[in-house]
Formats: structure tokens, sequence, C-alpha cells
């Protein structure tokens, strides 16, 4: 039986004082660009629904903290757009408590309407998003949104009409 060759330096053991970590600074450049893309996008909304636009900074200040907090988590999750979009509307939701809406018909929207079809008219209508683009911000897919849009004509037609397709 052999013994095993003697260690050599070449074989000796490397020491970095930080070991690379390629999936952690991955992870952070997908979160710049979800942040990137999404940021101007969330502001738009939540200046739609709130009456403050310090405090529309404010809940999108507070979604992607929650979003960059959550990264990790969020990746591992069926739709991150959808689940950041839920922290969003939570979000606005706590600044419509604190404010009143930036005008009426936004309220009656969010009164009368399921949140999903009222986000769909405010995308869509008032914000002038494609179905495409607001279905990929909500993390929903194109025929859910038109639907939000078809329930919101048959129960306010004089708030969703006119919607870009």
């Amino acid at each position: 039986m052999a013994l095993p060759a003697a260690r050599t330096e070449v074989d000796a053991p490397v020491t970095c004082h930080a070991p690379p970590r390629p999936a952690l600074a991955a992870a952070d450049l997908g979160y710049s660009a979800f942040a990137e893309r999404n940021r101007p996008r969330y502001t738009r909304y939540a200046e739609a629904r709130l009456a403050a636009d310090a405090r529309a900074a404010s809940v999108v200040g507070a979604t992607l903290t929650y979003a960059r907090k959550n990264w990790t988590w969020l990746l591992s999750q069926p739709s991150p757009a959808a689940d950041v979009w839920e922290e969003l509307r939570f979000q606005v939701r706590c600044g419509c408590e604190e404010t009143v809406p930036r005008d009426a018909d936004m309220a009656v929207l969010y009164d009368r309407l399921p949140e999903a079809s009222a986000d769909s008219v405010v995308l869509c209508r008032h914000l002038g998003l494609r179905v495409g683009e607001a279905a990929e911000l909500m993390g929903l897919e194109p025929p859910a949104v038109k639907a939000g849009l078809g329930i919101a004509r048959r129960a306010l037609p004089h708030l969703a009409d006119g919607v870009p397709g």
C-alpha cells in the first residue's frame, strides 16, 4: 500500500480575506435592476392614489426597503413582482388612512371595485400603461388585468371607459 504523496506548496490551501460571493452580488444586482425599473411606475401609482407627493415617495421607499430586505426570499416565490405589489398596496392603504385621496374618483374606484380591478383602472386609464405593462408591474397575467378592466367597465362605466388596451 502506497502512502499518499506529501503535500507541496502548490497544494497548500489558499486563504483569502473575503471569499467571493457571486450569488449575493447577483442578487444585489437583480434587486437594483428591479428597483430601477419599477420605482418610477410605483411612484406614479402612489402619487395617483395619495394626496401628498411626499407621502407617495415615503410609501415607495418603504416598499422598496421591504423588497431589498426580503429579496432572497422573494426570488423563491412564484411571482416576486406580485408580492412586492401587495406590499405597495399595503403601504398605500396605510397612506390613504392618513391623508385624503388625490381625487374623489379614486375613492369611488377603491370603494366600489375589487382592489385588482381598481388598480387596473389606475394603471391603464389614469397612468396610460398598456395592459401587458400593468400586468407585469402587478405580477399578473394580462388576461387578469383585462378581466379587472371589464369588471370596472360594467360596474363604473363613467370611470373606466376609454381604458387603453
